[in-house]
């Protein structure tokens, strides 16, 4: 009778643990696809930078020559701040471009 006592005691102790465990398992599956969600903009990205890896290869001589031609010309500083001007225009509207993906991708904050 102790004894039997003794091991009904395990058993739900065990029933327990497996119960705990499943949760904990399901938890874990959720927080991870969360994370995939959350990070799943970024692969876009990284396999166009995989692909142009070799063209960058290439034109990074290119690059580096007409940036050191072009430190070379004698301009004003307001000239060479209107050249910068130029460019935050067109790498503003891609930045543009590229937030509703990331909005999105975000996931959804978790309930508390």
């Amino acid at each position: 009778m102790f004894g039997r006592q003794i091991l009904d005691d395990l058993e739900a102790r065990k029933q327990a643990l497996l119960l705990e465990s499943g949760l904990n398992r399901l938890k874990l599956r959720s927080e991870w696809r969360q994370i995939r969600a959350a990070t799943a903009w970024m692969s876009g990205p990284a396999r166009a930078c995989r692909q142009a890896g070799p063209w960058l290869l290439l034109l990074a001589p290119l690059a580096g020559f007409l940036a050191a031609r072009n430190l070379r010309r004698a301009e004003s500083i307001p000239a060479k701040l209107l050249r910068l001007a130029r460019w935050i225009g067109p790498l503003y509207s891609l930045w543009k471009s590229l937030a509703p993906a990331r909005e999105k991708l975000r996931p959804d904050p978790p309930p508390k």
